[in-house]
């Protein structure tokens, strides 16, 4: 997650929610969410998060299926690389 900080009182994690809503389609107030992953949350398996302190306030979200290597790291879920 790209932002200069964090709204007070929340977290990182706070933001994972929103993020998985919209991995699965949701309602939004003005539009829907079209699902970028089929079926629900409990789809997602692993998650790794990081702030990185920028002016912009955006989210780059990496998308891998389990046993998949990406970038050199560890496949998730263990599997052949």
């Amino acid at each position: 997650m790209h932002a200069p900080g964090f709204e007070a009182g929340t977290a990182l994690i706070d933001y994972t929610g929103g993020i998985e809503d919209i991995l699965d389609g949701s309602h939004g107030v003005e539009f829907t969410y079209l699902p970028i992953v089929y079926e629900d949350d409990c789809q997602v398996c692993a998650g790794r998060s990081r702030l990185i302190r920028d002016p912009s306030e955006f989210y780059e979200l990496r998308i891998t299926f389990l046993g998949e290597t990406v970038d050199g790291e560890t496949p998730v879920g263990g599997g052949a690389e």
